[in-house]
């Protein structure tokens, strides 16, 4: 069959078959599982694995980028989605079938390759006690409710490129969290993932599938320096950068393991993030506020939420003597620029565009997002993320990965303010077919740093990265006096909370 049992025991405390500790902390404890079941779900039609299994390759930036960061930084993000009802025989035929379609998800990986081995995915089913799921998901929750697995291992094959826990509560509702390894899958590829999963279990055809040619649109050192002189305006200069990157992956071997323990362990503090809700109508009241008034002027969504952060943030917890030195990020998918279809799946496929400015104090708030939305067609423009796109794949191939994450993640020295926003709100939630009650209705990822996600009544909900955006905040008072800010700012209903 596609799926095979592993093993079915009821288990006070939730343990599972991992190597990962079980960390059920946030707002109830171990005693609330019940039970778990542990299974392999392996790709539909999957037979005996061959051996030499096929083999594809995986880019240099795809296999480097994430292999030996921690998981605070998203090396293996969670996405969690409410569901109102849960068949698991059907999520897990389901899967099958899209795996059958990104085989990489049910192998394993072998440094710049993977191994399509049919192996398959770990799906563990969690019973919990509690009356229902929880209607508003919280960030710290996802560490009694991920089975997360630590990066270097899943590089190295000891541990699978994808999980799956479903919590099941009494009324029949249920939690079902998606994790992936950033090194096959980015954020825009795992959306992609959970669209043909919901399409297998709907019974529709699948439509996404891995990027082939990824190497195609890379450029050789020769380009490679073209490109950066023209970006940055000086010389590409990779002088001891091969023994700077070896110490570097020496503190991280040694680093790594210690911080992804404290992490689990939920003492970290990275998956509390301040959370701001808001309404779609107070999205249409921010807008309002920072378009400028000059007649046919116009900005989005986006450059007006991004604007309003930085400018209240920056008002509230700056001082009076701040040259207001603001550095604004926006993580952007090139696909299109690169004539990638948008549901193709890879590791690779999100830039760091970055614009910078000075004087915020003096600025309003149609100051801000007037120019962020000027910067939105030159600097922050999809045709920059194409080039930026090429940049960062070069640099990794030519071994320039460190000067490359020199100019392109800004310095937190050189800056008063930082946003670095990853918009998630046009997610469409995935629709599991009536058997799950139909589209999830609540999501929350971990993938960061500030991040935007869909409300599926409407609106959204902005998860506040402490260490950049909040960095001005320096106490708990002053992190406080920050959102009481954002909330007073939108006199609509904007609610600014916990985590």
């Amino acid at each position: 069959s596609s799926h095979d049992r592993v093993s079915a025991t009821t288990l006070r405390g939730g343990l599972r078959p991992s190597r990962m500790s079980d960390c059920w902390c946030g707002v109830s404890g171990a005693d609330d599982v019940l039970s778990t079941t542990f299974d392999i779900v392996k790709p539909a039609g999957a037979g005996t694995p061959q051996s030499p299994a096929e083999i594809v390759p995986i880019s240099r930036v795809e296999a480097q980028m994430f292999s030996m960061t921690p998981l605070a930084c998203a090396s293996f993000p969670a996405i969690a989605l409410r569901l109102p009802a849960a068949d698991p025989a059907l999520l897990k035929s389901s899967l099958a079938i899209a795996l059958g379609r990104h085989r990489v998800m049910a192998g394993r990986l072998r440094g710049e390759v993977a191994e399509l081995s049919d192996e398959g995915a770990p799906f563990t089913i969690a019973e919990n006690s509690r009356p229902s799921a929880p209607t508003r998901l919280r960030e710290a929750d996802l560490l009694r409710l991920a089975d997360f697995r630590r990066a270097p291992r899943v590089a190295a094959g000891l541990e699978p490129p994808m999980t799956v826990r479903l919590t099941r509560f009494r009324d029949g509702s249920a939690v079902l969290t998606f994790c992936r390894s950033h090194v096959v899958m980015d954020g825009s590829s795992a959306w992609a993932f959970l669209g043909d999963w919901a399409r297998a279990a709907r019974g529709e055809p699948l439509v996404a599938g891995r990027a082939d040619g990824l190497e195609d649109g890379v450029p050789d050192r020769e380009e490679l320096e073209v490109l950066w002189e023209g970006r940055f305006g000086e010389p590409l200069s990779t002088h001891g950068a091969w023994l700077k990157m070896k110490a570097l992956k020496s503190v991280f071997a040694v680093a790594a393991p210690l911080y992804d323990f404290c992490f689990l362990s939920g003492a970290t503090g990275d998956l509390e993030r301040p959370r701001l809700s808001l309404s779609d109508d107070d999205l249409a009241a921010i807008k309002a506020a920072a378009t400028p008034s000059t007649p046919g002027s116009w900005v989005s969504t986006q450059e007006a939420l991004a604007a309003y952060l930085v400018h209240t943030v920056g008002r509230a917890c700056l001082p009076a003597s701040s040259r207001g030195r603001v550095a604004i990020t926006l993580i952007l998918d090139p696909r299109k620029a690169l004539g990638r279809r948008p549901e193709e799946t890879f590791g690779s496929g999100l830039v760091f565009l970055t614009w910078k400015f000075e004087g915020l104090l003096q600025m309003s708030l149609r100051d801000v997002a007037g120019k962020l939305h000027d910067a939105a067609q030159s600097e922050l423009s999809l045709k920059e993320a194409g080039r930026t796109w090429r940049i960062m794949n070069g640099c990794f191939r030519a071994g320039a990965e460190l000067a490359m994450i020199t100019k392109m993640i800004p310095r937190q020295t050189k800056h008063d303010l930082i946003l670095v926003l990853n918009n998630q709100s046009k997610r469409e939630l995935p629709d599991f077919g009536a058997a799950s009650g139909g589209r999830a209705d609540a999501v929350v990822t971990n993938a960061g740093p500030t991040v935007v996600l869909p409300v599926p009544s409407g609106g959204v909900d902005v998860l506040l990265d402490p260490s950049t955006v909040l960095r001005p905040a320096r106490s708990a008072r002053d992190r406080a006096e920050a959102l009481a800010a954002l909330r007073a700012a939108v006199p609509l209903g904007g609610r600014a909370g916990g985590c």
